[in-house]
């Protein structure tokens, strides 16, 4: 047997030289994919299914013979938690088994979709110039596209090559047009494709999906973290960081462009694409994300009444953006909807098609700033809240962002508590999905009581779970694991508790108060949609344990990733979804929470716990 195997994961072809016998998720994340592993790679959630294409791998696991059926096994469906790789592997990871930074994009919302993209490419076989037709190169090349485009007119620097290339193949020429508008003309037999880029420029993580733009297919994607986080973990402390500093709003977007363009060609260079054949993209981002990617002033939205310069959709050349794409390549802005509603949210509620449902409906996107959309059935309501930091990790005592050795999930094992981690390394902290967890466990246990508060003593608790708890008042908290550092234990404690209160309750009370502005009651939900980063790693049912999410049936709650980013590959690949996305964020009523009266009591209300 060879020392070394060589496995490689497709659609991108990344390749790693690994050890027989490795774990095909654990060469996935040497590779620099990350899986889809809620369950912490203990094969319990079937996230990360592969389909063997070649090679010799593991006979299937215990779990793998619970999870998968024979026939799943004869087609070469695989757990990557759980299979070994015996000698060289090629295997397809499809979209919903990996993991885009901290956000996942499944693919089945691409079903159904009419491929019209603003960006096209046709081959197009002319006729030359003769004495008896003289018409010019552009109006030769504009008659033979005469169908698809009415009155086709061309970049300047499209027509100063456009004579050479005609001539260079006998009059075979790729055209690329967007829009309306010619803006490459290159022999046939150069070659070459027609891309798009999706880009979602979260507060956290940036993310970039390459979407072949003839078939709608998603080609490849990348994740980086946000650099403009060394800032502050929230916008207003960035919006701060640019006002206070004399060349901080430069600073904040080459920050944002550069972390664009760096996710773009990571996940160009992975399917081994060149930048000049992306010739459209779509952004989308929050209100501050989309400001300080454009350079505009981003200072008014954190000043009340929180006014953006634009909330309507921009269309600019990539030279114009910053984007080291096709110089003459769309970029098209998705539109926000207020200061603290952003293109993002516009992302989700096209994505979804909110507004195309019959019954009522609920979206919530949970973060620093969370996001509530609400489709009543005849009315599209909107509002934010500031759930600060804590679902991020920030703010709590063991808190760290979703990475390697964060403590991702955590439930009541018979009598006492079993976590899991990340990359299943030993533990470093506790990160958002793993606090709804423990806390929902601290509930269940009646270690805490529907106030907030740790019980004072031991006595009605089981013997491991009273013995996992320490201190008194203030320091009172519930041990989960042991630290694999020298930071001490990590615990919940009674101000992460307080932390999480205030953080569940401003989500929960915006649900409560949009519902209440079109007299709905939850029962009327037909469904509850989580997006964003918690969306595929939270266990719903500790959402609604903790009352974060309001009280509907757990099949009521499903979880749909990274929206966002779908609403963005939509508006790529479709220009009648592009105008969806600009028709939903007119409709959409921005509801102010913090003019309603009736906001602080709710408030106060939803920080109980159910």
């Amino acid at each position: 047997m060879s020392d070394v195997v060589r496995i490689t994961f497709l659609p991108g072809g990344e390749t790693v030289t690994v050890p027989p016998g490795t774990i095909l998720s654990d060469a996935a994340q040497q590779a620099g994919l990350q899986m889809n592993l809620p369950c912490g790679g203990r094969g319990m959630c079937g996230k990360c299914l592969v389909i063997i294409e070649q090679g010799e791998v593991s006979e299937p696991s215990e779990a793998e013979l619970e999870r998968l059926s024979a026939e799943q096994l004869a087609e070469g469906l695989r757990l990557a938690c759980q299979t070994q790789a015996v000698e060289d592997v090629v295997a397809t990871v499809p979209p919903a088994s990996r993991v885009i930074g901290e956000k996942v994009l499944e693919a089945d919302f691409l079903a159904g979709v009419e491929r019209a993209p603003y960006a096209r490419q046709h081959w197009l076989e002319l006729s030359p110039p003769s004495l008896e037709d003289q018409r010019s190169d552009f109006r030769r090349l504009a008659d033979a596209l005469a169908e698809t485009y009415a009155g086709l007119v061309a970049y300047p620097q499209a027509l100063r090559g456009l004579s050479a290339a005609l001539r260079d193949d006998e009059f075979r020429v790729l055209a690329t047009c967007t829009g309306n508008r010619l803006v490459d003309v290159v022999p046939a037999s150069a070659g070459g494709r027609c891309l798009g880029a999706a880009i979602d420029i979260g507060t956290t993580t940036v993310v970039s999906y390459i979407v072949d733009l003839g078939s709608g297919e998603i080609l490849s994607s990348a994740a980086l973290h946000n650099p403009q986080t060394q800032h502050g973990a929230d916008v207003v402390s960035r919006i701060e960081f640019a006002n206070r500093e004399p060349k901080g709003a430069a600073v904040l977007r080459e920050e944002a462009v550069g972390v664009a363009n760096e996710t773009i060609g990571v996940a160009l260079e992975r399917i081994g694409a060149d930048r000049r054949e992306v010739f459209d993209a779509t952004v989308v981002g929050n209100t501050c994300m989309h400001h300080l990617f454009l350079g505009l002033d981003a200072r008014y939205l954190a000043e009340a009444p929180y006014i953006p310069v634009t909330a309507d959709p921009v269309d600019l050349q990539a030279s114009e953006a910053g984007l080291d794409i096709y110089p003459r390549a769309n970029v098209f802005c998705l539109p926000c909807i207020a200061g603290f509603v952003g293109a993002d949210t516009v992302g989700v509620i096209a994505a979804e098609r909110l507004t195309d449902r019959e019954k009522p409906c609920l979206a919530v996107d949970i973060g620093t700033n969370g996001e509530v959309a609400l489709w009543s059935g005849e009315r599209l309501l909107v509002a934010s809240c500031a759930a600060g930091p804590a679902f991020e990790g920030a703010q709590i005592e063991a808190g760290m962002r979703a990475g390697p050795g964060a403590i991702d999930h955590v439930w009541r094992d018979g009598e006492d508590i079993t976590v899991t981690t990340i990359d299943q390394l030993p533990p470093e902290g506790i990160c958002g999905s793993g606090l709804f967890d423990a806390m929902a466990v601290a509930l269940e246990t009646g270690v805490v009581d529907p106030m907030g508060r740790f019980v004072p003593d031991e006595d009605g608790l089981a013997p491991q779970i009273a013995s996992r708890l320490q201190g008194e008042g203030n320091d009172r908290r519930i041990i989960l694991a042991e630290n694999s550092g020298n930071n001490g234990p990590i615990a919940l404690t009674q101000r992460d508790v307080r932390e999480i209160q205030l953080a569940k309750g401003a989500v929960r009370a915006a649900v409560q108060l949009l519902l209440a502005e079109v007299s709905l009651d939850v029962n009327d939900l037909e469904e509850v949609l989580i997006a964003g980063a918690f969306g595929n790693y939270i266990d719903p049912a500790s959402a609604l344990r903790i009352g974060l999410l309001p009280p509907v049936p757990l099949e009521k709650v499903r979880a749909v990733g990274n929206a966002a980013g779908a609403g963005a590959v939509l508006a790529l690949i479709s220009r009648g979804e592009r105008g969806y996305a600009c028709q939903v964020a007119r409709a959409a009523e921005h509801i102010e929470l913090m003019r309603k009266p009736e906001f602080q009591m709710t408030f106060m209300e939803t920080m109980l716990f159910p």
